[in-house]
């Protein structure tokens, strides 16, 4: 039987109902005060329980100044001195283990550190020497300290785009005319710098700003793998800044952040289509199509990957192809297993695959990711929130890792710091005069079902 047209509408109220009450719920966690307790107080936690890499002077003074921000809280207003506070806060929080690892690390050497960490400073010093990073032997270098994970897989590629590499050269030059050994997280230090400017930067207000920053710099789920020198900060910095200056109609420079996030890791290119659909719009409503900008923005996303690859890939196309394709996505004897909490990982448990078999995992990549993009070319030209753009890439991005051929932890800490960014930039204008202020707050749920 056909439902009543009663019946009809009774399920309309109630999922109208349902939004609202979702809404409200979201509106509650979905604070300044709740974004601090949560991720502030999560990252003081694991400060306190990784003290002695880093002194317990780190735990403490965050402990001060946290309890000092959250009773903060309380109290209206000030919101611009409350900011500065959250930087500082930023500041001991994030940065400040990364010091006192360093600084333990120059009498214990590598202890808790990431692999990648240890590569990437030899690949540093090989560079330096005119030595190739890729088709090559890492036995004898500090990553032989690595050798335990997947039966020395890791001494045998590196799967780093040059860019990785390259952003580390000055800093390595700086350090050594000092007479300061260096560490990567010297470089992931800067790009932490650089990526609070750029939040701060974005045309949001203090309180929004604010979220961000929690939910990207303290969020546990990512602070703490930078610590030990992951670099997935780099490229999301990179597409923050690429954000923030398309925000303010700074085209050209967002279109060159944009490109720095592709050269340094492919997930960072993903933030690159959501970027032309916007400037096509902006383009489209102009009287004369600037032809001009368009093709400098298009030059400019595509130059940092071309300036920074293909120089490796003339100097070793076969060992650059086997390090940074083959080994990440199978197709050689002894490619990076399935492994992760992905669909690779479940059929793997399933019994359909083993770790070492190959698959196209590339084919299912493309197959989510195409039909994401065309629902963001029809939904993103009407209402371009922040928000929107972030929880469009937040799905590309969950899109592209869950169907890969591995799906790591740290990937899943950066997609849980994505979502988190979607709320608090909801109905915000990506660009001024988009949106009228009676419509912001309509667009919330709509940011966040993109993601």
């Amino acid at each position: 039987m056909r439902p009543s047209a009663v019946e009809t509408t009774s399920i309309a109220g109630r999922f109208r109902e349902f939004l609202r009450n979702s809404q409200l719920a979201l509106e509650r966690i979905t604070t300044p005060a709740a974004y601090l307790l949560l991720f502030g107080g999560g990252q003081l936690a694991w400060l306190w329980s990784q003290r002695l890499h880093f002194g317990v002077w780190v735990p403490a003074s965050a402990t001060i100044c946290f309890v000092v921000l959250l009773v903060w809280q309380r109290l209206d207003g000030c919101w611009r001195q409350k900011y500065w506070l959250l930087l500082v806060l930023t500041g001991i929080m994030t940065i400040g283990p990364m010091v006192g690892a360093i600084i333990t690390r120059a009498h214990l050497g590598l202890t808790f550190e990431y692999d990648g960490l240890a590569k990437d400073e030899v690949a540093i010093d090989r560079l330096l020497h005119g030595q190739q990073i890729y088709g090559i032997s890492w036995q004898g270098t500090q990553v032989d300290g690595y050798s335990y994970v997947f039966g020395g897989l890791e001494t045998r590629h590196f799967n780093h785009l040059p860019l990785t590499v390259l952003v580390g050269v000055p800093i390595r030059l700086l350090t050594a005319a000092a007479g300061i050994p260096f560490d990567y997280r010297m470089v992931l230090i800067c790009f932490i710098v650089v990526g609070i400017a750029a939040i701060s930067w974005l045309p949001a207000t203090y309180q929004a700003r604010f979220m961000v920053i929690c939910g990207l710099m303290l969020n546990p789920a990512l602070a703490t793998i930078g610590v030990t020198g992951h670099d997935d900060i780099t490229y999301l910095v990179a597409v923050f800044a690429g954000l923030a200056l398309l925000a303010r109609r700074q085209n050209v420079l967002a279109c060159l952040a944009f490109g720095l996030s592709a050269a340094l890791k492919p997930f960072g290119a993903l933030a690159i289509p959501l970027a032309l659909i916007i400037l096509y719009r902006q383009w489209k409503q102009s009287a004369i199509f600037p032809r001009r900008q368009a093709i400098l923005c298009l030059v400019t996303i595509a130059a940092p990957c071309a300036l920074s690859i293909v120089p490796f890939l003339v100097w070793n196309p076969g060992a650059f192809w086997r390090d940074v394709v083959l080994f990440t996505n199978g197709g050689i004897s002894d490619a990076y297993p399935i492994s992760g909490f992905g669909l690779s990982a479940l059929l793997v448990a399933l019994g359909i695959f083993r770790p070492i078999d190959y698959f196209p995992f590339g084919v299912l990549q493309l197959a989510a990711l195409v039909p994401l993009f065309w629902i963001a070319l029809r939904a993103l030209p009407i209402r371009p929130t922040l928000g929107r753009f972030i929880g469009f890439y937040t799905s590309a991005f969950f899109a592209f890792a869950f169907l890969a051929r591995f799906f790591a932890h740290n990937y899943v800490a950066t997609l849980v710091a994505l979502a988190c960014c979607v709320l608090p930039l909801a109905g915000i204008p990506l660009q001024s005069g988009d949106l009228a202020p009676a419509r912001l707050h309509e667009t919330a749920l709509d940011d966040l079902s993109a993601a």
